[in-house]
């Protein structure tokens, strides 16, 4: 291995799986954009099947069979991963990101299986509570896993092996910002599973970001997830502009193009709440935004603390 240039395995490795993570999350979106998530009873066989009657011909059971399918295929990457950062990887840091990888994506089957299998459908009970909190987790620790994996990628770039640290600020700047965008991409998810988004019928900016109708708790999820939208686009900015000042205009500006893109989907969306494809995709580019975040924070810190021998 050309140390200058390094291990070409784990650089490849790293980015097809996150490609093909970025399918599974696409298709885990849809599922739920389509409320499909209980097209099967059980877990993890689809009626009680790797190839269920009906699943290439109905679109409720296609998205979620095929969610599963890529999903166990995720997992197989991870696994493939980990074991190629212990056998290669001389870093630290790395080979424990590796493996912490693959605990999330176990995470990740697990909840995704008690999803299903705490549903009202087969638990029965008046509430679905317990099915709610699953999916959530699923929801938000799948942006976690995928930001896990661009920050492992990165590890192996060029970009990685001639970065410096930046100033205290703008680490500080970055950190408060992936906060920021995941409290946002937390209170989506809650809106998404629990099926309370306020849809706009003739959209206005104020309208927009402050429910006009609705009450309760779905008021205040959608007021923190649009208005919060607002504040944390700001941080990101920040973040962007001082990453540019520092000489990083490449992943400033693809960080303040995604953020662009990522507003203009959830005003789509909520215009158009018969469209399930805008807001599977307004899933997947937070997803890209949180781990261009990732990577930028973690560029900030390349020789702060633990990441010094990374």
């Amino acid at each position: 291995m050309n140390a200058d240039r390094g291990d070409a395995l784990l650089r490849w490795l790293c980015l097809g799986t996150l490609a093909w993570a970025a399918l599974v999350l696409q298709a885990g979106g849809f599922t739920t954009s389509i409320h499909a998530g209980m097209a099967f009873l059980d877990w993890p066989l689809s009626n009680g099947s790797v190839n269920p009657p009906g699943w290439l011909t109905e679109i409720d059971k296609f998205a979620e069979h095929s969610h599963r399918l890529a999903a166990a295929g995720l997992g197989l990457l991870c696994v493939a991963i980990a074991w190629a950062h212990a056998a290669r990887e001389q870093r630290r840091t790395p080979r424990l990101a590796a493996y912490a990888l693959l605990g999330l994506v176990a995470a990740q089957g697990m909840l995704g299986g008690l999803r299903v299998l705490l549903d009202q459908l087969n638990i029965g009970g008046e509430g679905n509570a317990k099915a709610l909190t699953f999916a959530v987790m699923h929801g938000v620790n799948a942006q976690l896993t995928i930001a896990l994996l661009s920050g492992l990628a990165v590890c192996h770039l060029a970009v990685w092996r001639v970065a410096r640290s930046c100033t205290p600020a703008l680490r500080s700047a970055g950190r408060v910002a992936f906060v920021a965008i995941l409290a946002v991409i937390i209170a989506g998810a809650l809106m998404r599973q629990s099926r309370s988004t306020l849809w706009v019928a003739e959209p206005t900016v104020t309208g927009l970001f402050v429910p006009s109708a609705g009450e309760g708790a779905a008021w205040w999820l959608n007021l923190l997830h649009r208005s919060g939208a607002v504040l944390a686009g700001l941080l990101v900015l920040r973040f962007a502009y001082g990453l540019a000042r520092e000489g990083r205009r490449g992943l400033a500006a693809s960080i303040a193009v995604l953020l662009g893109l990522q507003t203009a989907l959830g005003a789509l969306g909520l215009t158009l709440p018969l469209n399930p494809h805008v807001r599977t995709v307004h899933v997947v580019t937070a997803a890209a935004l949180l781990s261009l975040l990732t990577v930028g924070v973690l560029l900030a810190h390349r020789h702060e603390g633990p990441l010094r021998e990374a």
